[in-house]
């Protein structure tokens, strides 16, 4: 301690503070930089919040704030009855590229994943998560289910949820819990009625892979819509199909490509959509992290009757939660509600009352406000890593848990070449046209799309680092 204390001031920098960027935000920059110039040894305890504070002449909750970004980060670890230290942050760890010296068999290659869908889940597991879990499971088992939809405490927990983070007026009997999106889709596309001899879905192309692979299983023809590099989605593809039952999309925040559909786009999908009978099946995808522009309302907003709303605590929280929900209103609901019936519930009980008492004491609230100030900086990160790599363009940035790298003039070839060598590597990235709907037309280049919440930042970083190297090296 004694350390940190005689060098604080050297380690944390010049805090400007009529700068624009936060002070907390310039604190955990030096405190950062001195941990990965190995100024901070691993496992050194840092000042306490207060004293820091003290020391700098900042508000104790400043310090707090840095602290919790680069524990989120990685950069400290707290301990329980220990204190928080710093970790042991690991530099240089993966093999050298091939031509760039070194000998690439000299180290073996940790795995850092980077394929999208994986959110943070440092700090989850905080005293208001055991409180909730420790006081659901201490709850009397009921004798059986009694309502479908879900527990109501849950129910109006999401419903109040939806209204404070989306603006949605929602009456929680309008509520359905799901074991995350894509039982909410499965659900919502049984209970859809087929105009013809099986049910025609029009889907995003390229869009969620799961998707298409969900309707295969159903029997129900997907017909892909197209979607494309700075225009978005084909409104001109959509009107073109009078015989959808349903169309699904993702408005806020396409998937991977990033892009949304503004005020006038949403329209005019809304009144071709009632003007042909087309359910409009919402995954209300990444609405938690938009990263400097004001988020959208929810197309259920606008039209309630013909709108399945489906959100999820995959991103916010872990996928492997499965928990998420169906906002529906009037025959659409009844509908939906009729199949969770005949399919019985896929939620426990004990985790529904967890997440309602965490819902509702503003547990979730604050969890992801620590979260979009760790992507929000993470993506800065981003953005500057790449913004003079030559050969590259970082998009799908504006919101999300995700980026995609298009190779400038790149041969279709050089995407496959690209992620096999990253991941002989031990850098796990998907593929661009791994989203395009195989044996259709789709104006793509060649890409990489990944995620950058997952993993902590400094491998992140030497994985974002070994990414452009290598591309600059084909």
């Amino acid at each position: 301690m004694d350390q940190w204390q005689n060098r604080r001031v050297m380690d944390v920098g010049i805090l400007d503070r009529a700068a624009a960027v936060p002070l907390h935000e310039q604190l955990a920059h030096g405190l950062r930089s001195a941990i990965l110039s190995g100024r901070v040894a691993g496992g050194e305890p840092v000042p306490s919040t207060r004293a820091l504070a003290a020391d700098l002449g900042l508000a104790r909750g400043t310090v707090v704030s840095a602290y919790e970004i680069l524990t989120g980060e990685g950069y400290l670890l707290t301990r329980p009855g220990g204190g928080t230290v710093v970790a042991e942050v690991a530099r240089s760890t993966l093999p050298p590229i091939p031509g760039g010296g070194g000998n690439a068999t000299s180290a073996v290659a940790p795995v850092v994943d980077l394929r999208p869908g994986r959110p943070g889940t440092t700090g989850i597991a905080d005293a208001a998560w055991r409180s909730a879990w420790r006081r659901a499971s201490a709850r009397e088992v009921a004798a059986d289910i009694a309502d479908v939809r879900g527990e109501p405490a849950l129910r109006v927990a999401i419903a109040a949820h939806l209204g404070r983070t989306r603006g949605l007026d929602v009456a929680p009997d309008d509520v359905i819990v799901t074991a995350g999106t894509s039982d909410a889709m499965l659900l919502t596309l049984l209970a859809l009625a087929s105009r013809g001899d099986r049910l025609r879905v029009g889907i995003e192309n390229p869009g969620y892979p799961r998707v298409r692979r969900l309707l295969a299983r159903l029997g129900a023809e997907a017909v892909p819509l197209p979607v494309r590099l700075g225009s978005g989605f084909d409104l001109d593809a959509f009107d073109a199909h009078d015989d959808l039952d349903a169309v699904i999309v993702t408005p806020h925040h396409h998937y991977p490509l990033g892009s949304r559909l503004d005020a006038a786009a949403r329209s005019r999908l809304l009144e071709g959509a009632a003007r042909t009978g087309t359910v409009v099946i919402e995954d209300d995808y990444d609405s938690e992290f938009p990263h400097g522009r004001v988020p959208l309302p929810p197309l259920h907003l606008l039209a309630p009757a013909t709108v399945v709303s489906i959100g999820t605590l995959s991103k916010v929280l872990s996928p492997a939660l499965r928990c998420g929900w169906i906002v529906a209103t009037g025959a659409l609901r009844d509908r939906i509600v009729e199949a969770r019936t005949d399919l019985d519930p896929t939620v426990s009980q004990v985790q529904q009352h967890a997440l309602a008492l965490y819902l509702a004491e503003g547990a979730l609230a604050r969890h992801t406000a620590r979260r979009r100030r760790d992507y929000r900086h993470r993506r800065r990160l981003l953005l500057d890593a790449f913004e003079h790599a030559e050969g590259m363009t970082l998009t799908a940035t504006d919101g999300g848990l995700h980026a995609v790298v298009l190779l400038e003039d790149a041969a279709p070839e050089t995407e496959a070449v690209l992620v096999d060598a990253l991941a002989a590597r031990g850098i796990l990235v998907s593929p661009l046209s791994g989203y395009a709907m195989p044996d259709t037309a789709v104006d793509l280049p060649a890409g990489i799309v990944f995620g950058y919440a997952e993993p902590s930042t400094p491998a992140l970083m030497d994985a974002v680092a070994q990414v452009i190297a290598f591309v600059r090296g084909l």
